[in-house]
């Protein structure tokens, strides 16, 4: 039972069980659909089960919105990861399915569940390390069961002692260690730490701790290779920059900078590389890259009107597709798209491929203006392009 004592808030604001119990539901069936990811599903129930009075509730519910159709469940009945005398991993999103085999032989294998899109209620893990190791990554607030049959190896369960969130699914763990070892440890989301830090942090020092800790660049490749890339820059910085002078050029950059980390941050990014005003940010899904580029654009919407003598106008392009990873770093056609697409983006401005625009569409979460016609520098043939309206 939740404690319904909330100093300051009178008794007939506050909201009950029931009034909870509708969100979560609501909630549960949107990571059934494949609409949320398994960390996505904690953070908004942590959400709802910290709201202090209906008002909260409902603004909650309003932000969440109405569940959307339910997609076909294209996850497999069994997943089959492999580690035979070399590694094999499954993290970012993808969907596991009701089981999920795990053999390392002379190898490794890595499983990380926290961005999992889950389509059951129970997820059956079969993990068997032959002189080999597992490791089992699952997000904090999620049942773990965990049975291990160690000979000369070991089965370790290091999940840490929180709260469990209702309506998460129960992954269950069968463990064999043959002179091998299985690991079975839970951690927090980033998107979770991210806010814990920015509740003790200011801005600034939110912006560091993430950058310090940024989620892995593969971590934001989809199950079919796809990253999302996005494109940010200052229109007519080196105006500003002119008219400002250096020093008030520069700390108007700083500002900027830690508005655009912080909504990074926020949306689950990684920040690729950034130069003078310039960032590129890759995401592990589109609708993430086009939440954060309207995130950038409010947050700079809001600070330019508290300093209307500093006033900046930021431009964003965004694409999905397929890229080369070269350590810390993308490359290729799509990358390239990517950035051209920005080229074209007026001040206050999102603009995305096509493709990106099919692909969130029929979330009905965002709206898109007229589309436009153009040549971009470089690339064969004409491409359409829609602008995002975000405000």
């Amino acid at each position: 039972m939740l404690e319904r004592h909330r100093e300051g808030v009178p008794p007939a604001e506050r909201p009950t069980d029931a009034d909870r119990d509708r969100l979560v539901a609501l909630l549960r069936t949107q990571c059934a659909d494949g609409l949320l990811t398994l960390d996505e599903f904690s953070d908004r129930v942590s959400l709802v089960l910290k709201a202090r009075s209906t008002k909260e509730l409902d603004a909650i519910a309003t932000e969440l919105g109405v569940p959307g159709p339910a997609v076909p469940d294209r996850s497999p009945k069994c997943t089959m990861v492999l580690g035979i005398m070399c590694g094999g991993v499954r993290r970012g999103r993808w969907r596991p399915g009701d089981k999920v085999k795990a053999v390392a032989f002379w190898g490794g294998v890595h499983l990380d569940f926290r961005a999992a899109e889950w389509s059951g209620p129970v997820v059956n893990v079969k993990a068997v390390a032959i002189m080999g190791g597992i490791d089992i990554v699952v997000p904090e607030g999620v049942r773990v069961e965990v049975e291990g049959t160690p000979i000369m190896g070991g089965v370790d369960r290091r999940v840490n002692d929180v709260p469990i969130l209702p309506g998460t699914p129960v992954i269950k763990v069968k463990a064999v260690a043959f002179w091998g070892g299985v690991v079975v440890r839970s951690r927090p989301s980033r998107r979770k730490e991210a806010r814990d830090a920015s509740s003790d942090l200011g801005l600034e020092q939110m912006a560091d701790a993430v950058a310090a800790d940024p989620p892995a660049l593969e971590e934001q490749t989809a199950p079919d290779g796809t990253v999302t890339v996005l494109f940010s820059d200052i229109e007519d910085f080196t105006v500003l920059t002119e008219k400002l002078g250096d020093l008030k050029a520069q700390e108007l950059l700083r500002a900027h900078n830690e508005l655009v980390r912080a909504q990074i941050a926020a949306c689950g990014g990684r920040e690729v590389k950034s130069q003078g005003d310039s960032f590129m940010v890759a995401f592990a899904g589109a609708r993430r890259g086009v939440r954060c580029a309207i995130g950038i654009q409010r947050a700079i919407a809001e600070w330019s009107e508290k300093h209307p003598d500093q006033a900046i106008r930021v431009r964003i392009g965004l694409h999905t597709g397929e890229v080369i990873r070269e350590e810390n770093d993308l490359f290729g056609r799509s990358v390239i798209l990517a950035a051209r697409i920005a080229d074209e983006a007026d001040g206050d401005t999102v603009l995305v491929s096509s493709l990106l625009k099919e692909l969130v569409e029929s979330s009905g979460e965002f709206d898109f203006g007229p589309p436009r016609t153009v040549e971009l520098k470089g690339l064969q043939g004409v491409h359409v392009l829609h602008p995002v309206l975000w405000h």
